[in-house]
């Protein structure tokens, strides 16, 4: 289950995408407001550090600093 992004999001999400116009009054338009929360969703999932892949053979050689 996803979690609806907030206000703030959705006008962070709204910069990010360089929109133009008024955003209360796109907001309002059911195909644009799907569109934006789509993108905050994207923008707040990336936004997590994700971990480094894992390399077996710096690990069996006990090398994981590089």
């Amino acid at each position: 289950m996803c979690v609806q992004p907030e206000d703030q999001e959705l006008r962070a999400a709204w910069r990010r995408l360089r929109m133009v116009g008024d955003f209360e009054t796109s907001m309002r338009n059911r195909a644009v407001r799907m569109a934006v929360k789509a993108a905050a969703r994207a923008m707040r999932e990336r936004s997590f550090p994700t971990k480094r892949p894992c390399d077996a053979k710096l690990r069996a050689a006990n090398d994981t600093n590089t």
